[in-house]
């Protein structure tokens, strides 16, 4: 007869099984998780600046 799992879900960052009322299994993971999203953040943020800049001397190339 098959076994049954309790209710659960995984880990963000590892894939660990953890109640439903948590996100994470560690504070380890938490502030991983933390950090990539940091890092995230900061890239999307000079993709930004960066398109920003190009379209800025694209404008003044075309108006010159």
């Amino acid at each position: 007869m098959p076994q049954r799992l309790l209710q659960h879900k995984h880990c963000v960052t590892c894939g660990k099984a953890v109640p439903l009322t948590e996100e994470f299994c560690s504070e380890e993971c938490d502030s991983s998780h933390s950090q990539v999203l940091g890092r995230k953040k900061r890239q999307l943020m000079f993709l930004w600046i960066g398109a920003i800049v190009v379209l800025i001397i694209a404008m003044l190339v075309g108006l010159g």
